[in-house]
């Protein structure tokens, strides 16, 4: 399983970014191609500092009023993993991150992994300490 991934994120992801940029250069040709992942990555970097200031002060609020982070941890882990998919030059990681970068996504899909972890625990197959 962990040989898929790694073939995935280390040879079909970067040869599919190649294909796609290669694509949108022949359609809009080589100059708006290179300024467009650049704005995305600028574009990208500024959201994530403001959606990653939001979380901090998120956090603090939490922590002084004595509610569970849990909510701006995920937020917060999101962000840290849509930031160097922004700064990557491609559009597909530019698109997985810009959605990264909507709540609600990030609510769904931490919902998601947290419901795969209590069944992973459940079964047995992992273990919290």
């Amino acid at each position: 399983m962990i040989a898929l991934i790694l073939f995935t994120l280390f040879i079909v992801l970067p040869t599919l970014e190649i294909w796609v940029i290669v694509k949108v250069a022949m359609e809009f040709g080589a100059f708006p191609t290179v300024l467009a992942t650049i704005f995305t990555a600028i574009l990208g970097s500024i959201i994530i500092r403001l959606q990653g200031f939001a979380a901090i002060n998120e956090l603090r609020a939490d922590l002084q009023n004595g509610t569970s982070p849990a909510g701006p941890i995920i937020h917060g882990a999101f962000l840290l993993f849509a930031a160097p998919l922004l700064m990557l030059p491609g559009f597909i990681t530019d698109g997985i991150g810009f959605l990264l970068l909507v709540p609600p996504v990030r609510v769904f899909l931490g919902r998601a992994i947290l419901k795969w972890v209590k069944k992973q625990t459940d079964a047995g197959r992992i273990k919290i300490l």
